[in-house]
């Protein structure tokens, strides 16, 4: 398992920063090759970088509401209930945030 900096993250406009104000990434320095839009891009990218932290806590802890679900499948017509679903994409999403192999 991956070592991640210390939550909440936040940005400064030029970086990401951990809570120790560790620079986590930094996309700044090249601000000043990008366009406005491109700028645009970027801060919407930086925001949901920041929120990876949170949004792997909530996948983790909805996963495990997830698995205690009752089940409804129907395997004689080969039919995978909601939770089965859901319970792919979670661990799909946080093994993707751990950098494990799907």
């Amino acid at each position: 398992m991956s070592k991640y900096s210390l939550k909440p993250w936040k940005s400064n406009g030029n970086d990401i920063l951990d809570a120790d104000d560790m620079v986590v990434c930094s996309f700044g320095k090249y601000s000043e090759q990008f366009t406005g839009e491109e700028i645009e891009e970027i801060n919407a990218n930086a925001q949901l970088i920041v929120a990876a932290p949170e949004l792997l806590d909530i996948a983790e802890y909805s996963l495990k509401i997830v698995e205690n679900l009752p089940c409804e499948c129907d395997s004689y017509n080969g039919f995978t209930c909601k939770k089965h679903e859901w319970e792919r994409k979670l661990r799909k999403a946080i093994n993707k945030a751990k950098g494990a192999d799907e």
